[in-house]
């Protein structure tokens, strides 16, 4: 029985020991990469404005206070290309939390799974709040962050996600804006501020943007960028909306 008993511990000393060996191969140069990164990013003072999680991950990663309210959520591409399209109206208004079977993207969000997190409506914008438990929660960090804003130096962010296609790549390309960039999975790349992501689902669009993070995005490229301000007025896309019959 003692043998038995040895033998049954010592496995379990070898499992725990493989663990923790794994552990600490994979996360100690993912430490030491974020580190230098760090010290390479000066452009500390940005408002990343994206799709999706990518916009808060940036800031956990560098260990920067969330100027952005784009974290912990993502929005369908059409929406977004609206969103971003006039900032400063959006952000006035209050979030309306709706029933997930109220949204627009009803059957998508049930296609994902999804049904389970609060959806909100800007006027004819949707967010799904996927990182959120309950609708109090997303709108006090939602209301929180997007005070700490800074127009006077927005950097723009978007990806071949969320139902995208390429009217919303091309009115993405379209807005007179220099500091924004795209992630897709297609090659060749269209222009010289899209970055490749290889991994691709089953209709097509990238599976995941954020892991692992930063994947192979420079974070020093696309944020060390000269200050650009987001303009009061925003951005026509009235082309845009014609060729999606809105």
């Amino acid at each position: 029985m003692r043998g038995v008993y040895l033998k049954r511990k010592t496995k379990k000393i070898f499992q725990k020991f493989l663990e923790v060996s794994k552990n600490f191969f994979t996360s100690v140069p993912y430490e030491i990469k974020r580190f230098f990164v760090k010290r390479t990013v000066k452009n500390k003072n940005c408002s990343v404005i994206s799709n999706n999680c990518w916009g808060g991950r940036v800031y956990k990663y560098l260990n920067l206070p969330y100027l952005t309210p784009t974290a912990g959520l993502y929005f369908f591409a059409a929406d977004y290309i609206k969103f971003i399209s006039d900032l400063h109206y959006y952000f006035d208004l209050p979030l309306v939390f709706i029933d997930y079977n109220d949204s627009k993207y009803r059957d998508k969000i049930i296609e994902r799974n999804e049904t389970m997190w609060p959806v909100a409506k800007l006027d004819d914008v949707e967010i799904v709040f996927r990182h959120y438990k309950t609708p109090e929660e997303a709108a006090e960090k939602w209301e929180r962050r997007k005070k700490r804003v800074n127009f006077d130096n927005v950097i723009l962010k978007f990806s071949n996600m969320y139902g995208c296609t390429d009217a919303e790549l091309e009115a993405f390309a379209a807005l007179p804006f220099k500091n924004k960039f795209f992630i897709d999975n297609r090659l060749p790349l269209k222009y010289d501020w899209v970055y490749h992501n290889p991994s691709i689902d089953e209709n097509g669009h990238i599976v995941n943007d954020t892991q692992p993070f930063p994947q192979k995005i420079k974070l020093s490229k696309v944020l060390n960028v000269k200050p650009e301000k987001y303009p009061e007025e925003g951005f026509d896309i009235s082309e845009y909306l014609k060729s999606t019959g809105e």
